[in-house]
């Protein structure tokens, strides 16, 4: 269980409880305003992803409001390109947890608008990784959403826009994050996610628990 004070002693990140959720719900909707709704984590999901797997569960609290989240399941390296809805089981993570996966795949991290830039989300990435090392996962795995890319789609591939945030020529305010806390590239992913303002694409990434592991 994650139960600690971080960034000052000024927040609390520790494990979700079902009591969480509605707060969670709320999180997700104003972290997503472009998402399609059937690609919106609401307050049944976030209750069962504690059942299925609880430790992969964060929230982070302040003044006892909840201010981020993340959301998470155990799986087996993925081998296949999948879309958002076919890699979480359309959100609800049952048919895809496997209890002895050796990643730990994070489906979701949101952080409120007004609580962004203090770094609570690379806290909440070091959470999950106290958690693997627990558990004896190899790492994180996440789908990283390019969320500029759809403002430059009709002028490169993801591919090219992969390259050109790896050269430095410009940032991403999701996916320069994630590589900051640490995450590396694996492969572009075309269709993966229902957002217009990430193109539809992602960029599936890890970050192993060992500095030294490579795929």
């Amino acid at each position: 269980m994650i139960d600690k004070k971080i960034l000052n002693d000024r927040f609390l990140i520790r494990t979700a409880k079902p009591e969480d959720a509605i707060q969670m719900e709320y999180v997700q909707s104003k972290c997503y305003p472009t998402l399609h709704e059937s690609e919106i984590l609401v307050r049944d999901h976030f209750v069962n992803h504690m059942k299925v797997f609880p430790e992969g569960q964060i929230v982070v609290e302040l003044d006892g409001e909840i201010v981020a989240s993340a959301s998470t399941f155990r799986c087996y390296f993925p081998e296949h390109d999948s879309t958002f809805l076919e890699e979480t089981d359309n959100l609800w993570i049952t048919n895809v947890q496997q209890p002895n996966g050796d990643w730990m795949y994070g489906i979701d991290m949101g952080v409120l608008p007004e609580y962004r830039g203090l770094g609570l989300s690379k806290e909440m990435y070091k959470a999950r990784h106290e958690v693997c090392k627990r558990l004896g996962i190899k790492g994180q795995i996440i789908a990283g959403m390019t969320i500029g890319y759809g403002k430059v789609k009709d002028q490169m591939t993801i591919e090219e826009y992969c390259q050109r945030l790896e050269n430095k020529e410009f940032t991403d305010p999701t996916i320069t994050s994630q590589r900051n806390a640490g995450f590396r590239w694996i492969r572009p992913l075309y269709n993966y996610i229902n957002d217009p303002d990430a193109g539809y694409a992602s960029i599936l990434m890890y970050n192993p628990v060992d500095e030294n592991y490579t795929l």
